[in-house]
């Protein structure tokens, strides 16, 4: 039954004017859902117990509305013209509750609802990783600098978990319970795979890289459009702008290995990316802070890897390939000419 659908038949129940197959087609679509049931019988407490009359159908309707505000969502007005009905009021009433009901279940799959939620929360600290098993078995490698929020059991019909930062996810098998990953920007949706998503808050882009099995990304801003990703499938999204893209290897040791998730092996790897986004890794890698003195320096290209060497090791095989100066300050690390 829609929620359009649905809306019509519980004002025709609560002002009388049902017929008898539509009163079965109400109670069919009330036992197939929860949540409709739960706004029918709201709705109900106010009529069951003796009928509303008209001129204090404006202070139920008022009462109503109150207790279906949504946080975060614009102010509701409706403009009321006399005479009217009875069961236009009525209408009125449980077209608002639906709606309401719909707004919420909508933000509530978002990162920004978790605080609706009885989590544990796990946090790496810079230059430190960790894994969580979860309570189905899946285990979650989290990167440094990240967190993760998750229930200490799964009860609902999917397995949803929150992440800000980096993690790289193995996840048991259950095709009647997905998997969901929730980030600031985008959900992440699987039944059993392998796969990494990094979704650092001062990144500028949110990644999703896929090992093995099959996921599907929704977008927080655009519910709508979904994208597939198979295995050596990366996704990226950079502001508004998403692509797909191909895993990255690396085989300068002679051994080829995968870009995105060579930090799960204690490894960081780089190819071609800029200074500025090497700062970043250096700084969860070692818990350090980098300043560049010369702003054009963040331009410069590097390839390479890190795997024992110490930060000053690391700065030095950098300083091989391209001309700069550093000094390091305790937590801090200043790049200049």
């Amino acid at each position: 039954m829609t929620d359009q659908r649905f809306t019509e038949l519980l004002g025709k129940q609560l002002a009388g004017e049902i017929s008898p197959d539509e009163s079965v087609e109400l109670k069919s679509g009330l036992a197939g859902s929860a949540s409709l049931r739960m706004e029918y019988d709201r709705l109900q407490s106010y009529f069951d117990a003796e009928a509303v009359e008209d001129e204090n159908i404006d202070q139920v309707f008022d009462r109503i509305k109150a207790q279906i505000t949504v946080p975060g969502e614009p102010g509701l007005t409706v403009i009321k013209n006399k005479p009217y009905s009875v069961w236009l009021k009525i209408a009125a009433v449980a077209a608002i509750v639906i709606v309401g009901a719909l707004v919420y279940n909508r933000e509530a799959i978002f990162f920004t609802k978790t605080d609706q939620l009885e989590l544990t929360q796990a946090l790496t600290k810079a230059a430190e990783v960790k894994t969580i098993v979860l309570a189905d078995g899946s285990t979650v490698k989290m990167n440094s600098g990240s967190r993760l929020k998750y229930p200490d059991h799964f009860t609902a019909a999917t397995r949803d978990v929150y992440l800000s930062g980096e993690a790289f996810f193995d996840v048991k098998k259950d095709p009647q319970h997905p998997f969901i990953v929730h980030t600031e920007q985008l959900a992440v949706k699987v039944l059993g795979t392998a796969f990494d998503v990094k979704a650092y808050p001062n990144d500028t882009f949110t990644e999703t890289t896929l090992i093995r099995g099959k996921v599907s990304i929704s977008l927080k801003n655009n519910t709508k459009q979904t994208f597939i990703l198979k295995p050596n499938d990366k996704f990226t999204l950079a502001g508004d702008k998403a692509s797909m893209s191909q895993l990255s290897y690396f085989n300068g040791t002679g051994t080829e290995r995968i870009l995105e998730t060579a930090w799960t092996n204690h490894e960081l790897i780089y190819k071609n990316n800029s200074f500025e986004e090497i700062a970043k890794l250096f700084e969860r890698w070692y818990g350090i802070k980098v300043a560049f003195k010369d702003p054009e320096l963040k331009a410069l290209r590097f390839t390479g890897h890190v795997d024992k060497e110490t930060l000053a090791e690391a700065l030095e095989v950098l300083k091989l390939i391209d001309n700069f100066n550093y000094s390091i300050k305790g937590k801090n690390v200043y790049i200049y000419r």
